[in-house]
């Protein structure tokens, strides 16, 4: 692995880890075993760093996405392995933490975090949409605000796991949304 690369991996633990604010370029250089030197012959500043992190954060994170969403499974199978997969309640998500800080205001750190999210709605609201072509849900249900609600769940997951340091709040979170989709699905 380059030291260009070493910088982009230590950069993406500690995002995750302390949240942009909070890394400062003296822990990415000792995270990465980096230079100072090596750190801006690389990336201009830590915006600069933090946005190619966050860009392939947000790339690993659509990939594992897709893998639930983007299968031959009926349309709400899919929605339901996408609520199903394994997180680290405690931890938060990866993008979402950022959400929370200042440096949201940055758009090359913004763009990557509402990208991210958006695509989610987008891509739930096409299966429920699916899902309401093939009658397995009501027409009148409107897909794009049960994607929100649905993305919003999730995230709220994160934020009730971590306020209590309980990863069964995210549990419980999931095991609603799931109740919810069963609500509305036709049977």
């Amino acid at each position: 692995m380059s030291a260009r690369e070493h910088l982009i991996t230590a950069a993406k633990e500690l995002l995750w880890e302390r949240g942009y604010e909070a890394m400062s370029p003296r822990a990415i250089q000792e995270r990465s075993g980096a230079g100072q030197g090596s750190f801006y012959h690389h990336f201009a500043s830590k915006a600069d760093l933090a946005t190619t992190a966050l860009g392939e954060v947000a790339a690993e994170m659509q990939e594992t996405f897709n893998a639930a969403l983007h299968t031959n499974k009926p349309p709400l199978e899919r929605v339901r392995d996408y609520l199903r997969q394994p997180r680290e309640a405690l931890r938060g998500c990866r993008l979402g933490r950022i959400t929370q800080e200042q440096a949201l205001s940055l758009d090359p750190l913004r763009h990557f975090v509402s990208s991210y999210f958006l695509y989610c709605k987008q891509e739930i609201a096409a299966a429920l949409e699916q899902a309401q072509r093939e009658g397995a849900i009501s027409a009148t249900i409107d897909a794009a605000d049960v994607a929100t609600t649905l993305v919003a769940v999730v995230q709220g997951g994160y934020v009730l796991a971590r306020a209590s340091q309980d990863p069964q709040q995210m549990d419980q979170a999931i095991h609603g949304a799931l109740a919810l989709l069963d609500t509305i699905e036709r049977r």
